[in-house]
């Protein structure tokens, strides 16, 4: 049909309109990989078809390889054992499990097929080229490996779920963000929107036990797929690249560091009991008028009672405080900015060029020479905006709306205009923010630093020579559980971080010089500054050391996170990208499948 312009004013209109939207940035289909409870449930009556006639395969991902089967099974009884021996019995996630017992929320969705993640197929341990870092992307052999173990065929769809509510938000993402990168379509892996949770909470019922359907081995591999989407990792050589040319300070990219808060509270030892201010060995956060607090067992008894409490109830109950308000209410899913606790607590503050601030240290829950940030991160809590887990998804745990996800991101300078690469501790949560950001928002330019702090952290070139500047022990609490941090760590000591200048390291608060008495070369790289990330970050404190103990005994060396044995080598002279070099190579002799 011919549209005559002197017939028809809208015309011109009309025509601007298309130019205008043509010369708009192209988006993402937001959610075209979601599905939600109501779909699934659908597609299981229907025998596990979908409309078009495709197999709906059900993966169920828990994390870890020894007894997270549990999770899967809605075992009651061993959870109850698996969190006592994590968290104790006093922690607020071993006592939601009765409650989320009764209301139906343990086992798995029929039909699902149990998946431990991080079991060496979709995470693995892989180099870039100076350094072999955990959890990095697997391999196509080792995806062929679990495809083929899970009798997925080409034409089948993949729903991706968890049966463990806390962290659903980490593992499923992960699987999905691997998949994709190998080349599947958002067509073909779905991500079930709130997990195993969100399913049960839509009024289908969850099985218990260890049953899964019967899986025919596969013949499935990756060379059937036409495409590959290896630009969503971005390695090792290309976060240096960025970090050193100002792109992730001047606002080129937008790096976005998605470890949870509240981070590393610092901990002032300026008092002692009787409140002189005078060091004991022991935070002021633990001097409390009426209470007396031994280090040993790390519990306060209060002189009325001589009833006992741990640092967690003392800090988030109101029990501990004569049924009044708690000392620190903490709520990550709150409007910034967050309400630092009562005077005990001395959080640093650091007003960068736009005037952000306050900007606590994370500590990682993966090994790690040093706490801090690739230099320009940003965090993902702000006096000025809030992108914690509870701002993203919702209490049934399935994501806000695509238009909710935009206004939140967008507090935060996030609108897609920009390049985005996300970090985490080792590319789990970070999946979840890029599904977040990908898929949900529409954003296309999102990528994820796949090493993330587990591999920049291990790279150091200087160690430290005293306890300056190294953190002190670390205290275990549970503020905002059922959130996606169920516990956060606190550490005590005095107020010091590093700064790297351009020349040298520096006082973070007082702009000193760090002496060589106190930093020397060294470190896993032996004093070969090429790989150094210590120099590339921003509010640096060394983790403790097997050669670095405070000598009352008071700071710890935990060799499951600090100062690990890594394999570095740090005289590797090519570039740190080996592991898309080897993917891209990747490509099986035959693409035989099995129908």
């Amino acid at each position: 049909m011919q549209i005559s312009a002197k017939k028809n004013n809208l015309f011109p209109l009309i025509l601007m309109l298309l130019l205008f939207c043509a010369a708009l940035p192209v988006q993402a289909a937001p959610g075209g990989s979601l599905v939600e409870a109501v779909q699934l449930k659908k597609w299981i009556d229907a025998a596990y078809r979908t409309e078009q006639g495709e197999r709906v395969v059900i993966i169920d991902v828990v994390p870890g390889k020894e007894g997270r089967e549990s999770w899967f099974a809605g075992d009651l009884e061993m959870l109850k054992k698996q969190l006592a021996k994590k968290y104790s019995e006093q922690s607020p996630a071993y006592n939601l499990l009765a409650e989320q017992d009764r209301a139906g929320l343990l086992g798995h969705i029929p039909g699902a097929i149990l998946n431990i993640s991080h079991g060496n197929l979709e995470t693995m341990e892989r180099s870039d080229g100076p350094i072999v870092a955990d959890h990095e992307v697997g391999t196509g052999a080792a995806i062929d490996e679990l495809l083929q173990g899970h009798g997925v065929m080409p034409d089948d769809v993949i729903v991706i779920t968890s049966s463990q509510q806390i962290p659903w938000m980490s593992c499923p993402p992960r699987l999905w963000w691997t998949l994709y990168y190998w080349g599947f379509t958002p067509e073909k892996i779905k991500l079930l929107n709130g997990g195993n949770k969100a399913y049960a909470l839509a009024g289908y019922p969850l099985e218990r036990g260890l049953d899964q359907p019967q899986i025919k081995p596969s013949k499935m591999t990756l060379s059937t797929l036409p495409t590959r989407h290896f630009e969503v990792r971005v390695s090792l050589q290309e976060i240096m690249d960025l970090v050193d040319s100002g792109k992730t300070s001047n606002g080129s990219v937008y790096l976005l560091d998605v470890r949870q808060p509240p981070a590393a509270y610092y901990l002032k030892d300026a008092q002692n009991a009787a409140g002189s201010q005078k060091s004991d060995g022991i935070p002021d956060i633990y001097q409390i008028k009426g209470f007396s607090y031994k280090p040993q067992d790390k519990l306060f008894t209060r002189t009325a009672d001589k009833k006992r409490f741990n640092l967690s109830q003392m800090l988030f109950t109101k029990e501990a405080n004569d049924g009044k308000t708690p000392r620190l209410i903490f709520n990550p899913g709150g409007d910034p900015p967050i309400q630092l606790p009562n005077g005990f607590v001395a959080l640093h503050t650091v007003t960068t060029a736009s005037g952000e601030a306050p900007l606590p240290i994370p500590i990682g829950g993966r090994s790690g020479d040093f706490e801090g940030i690739i230099k320009g991160a940003r965090l993902i809590k702000s006096d000025s905006y809030n992108l914690t887990i509870p701002a993203i998804a919702s209490k049934d745990n399935s994501f806000k709306t695509r238009e909710e996800l935009r206004a939140v991101f967008a507090k935060a300078g996030i609108d897609g205009s920009t390049p985005i690469i996300i970090s985490c501790n080792a590319g789990a949560l970070g999946s979840f923010y890029f599904y977040a950001l990908h898929e949900v928002c529409g954003f296309e330019n999102v990528r994820m630093y796949d090493g993330s702090w587990q591999e920049w952290a291990n790279m150091t070139a200087f160690e430290p020579v005293n306890t300056a500047y190294v953190r002190h022990d670390v205290e275990t609490l549970y503020p905002s559980w059922p959130a996606m941090s169920p516990s956060v760590m606190m550490f005590s000591g005095e107020n010091r971080y590093l700064e790297w200048n351009g020349t040298q390291f520096v006082n973070g608060a007082t702009g000193s010089p760090a002496t060589d008495k106190q930093i020397k070369p060294g470190g896993t790289l032996k004093g070969n500054s090429r790989w150094d990330t210590l120099r590339r970050s921003e509010h640096i404190v060394f983790r403790p050391s097997k050669k670095i103990n405070d000598p009352k005994g008071y700071r710890t060396y935990n060799p499951t996170i600090d100062w690990p044995e890594v394999d570095t080598l740090s005289s590797y002279d090519g570039t740190a990208d080996k592991i898309m070099v080897e993917d891209r190579l990747y490509r099986l002799k035959s693409a035989e499948t099995t129908k």
